[in-house]
């Protein structure tokens, strides 16, 4: 399984999840701190790193958008009366 990258607006988070193989990087960062901090942790992972991009394990680029927010579901229903 390649690695995932997740945005998350919280306070606190986990930067490398290895049961899901999940790296999360703090949402709203500028593209090039969210790059460099994906490559830190894959550095850490001891996975060489290109000089440009980010690379997983396996050799493929680790792909940081589209950045698409996690949704939120309700339990409530809306009807748009007919």
């Amino acid at each position: 399984m390649c690695i995932r990258v997740h945005y998350s607006s919280a306070a606190s988070y986990v930067p490398w999840d290895s049961e899901r193989v999940i790296i999360t990087v703090p949402a709203g960062c500028p593209w090039l701190v969210t790059v460099g901090a994906v490559r830190a942790v894959l550095t850490q992972l001891d996975i060489p790193q290109p000089r440009f991009g980010a690379r997983c394990f396996c050799g493929e680029p680790v792909r940081l958008l589209p950045r698409v927010p996690k949704q939120r579901r309700s339990e409530q229903v809306m009807s748009h009366g007919a």
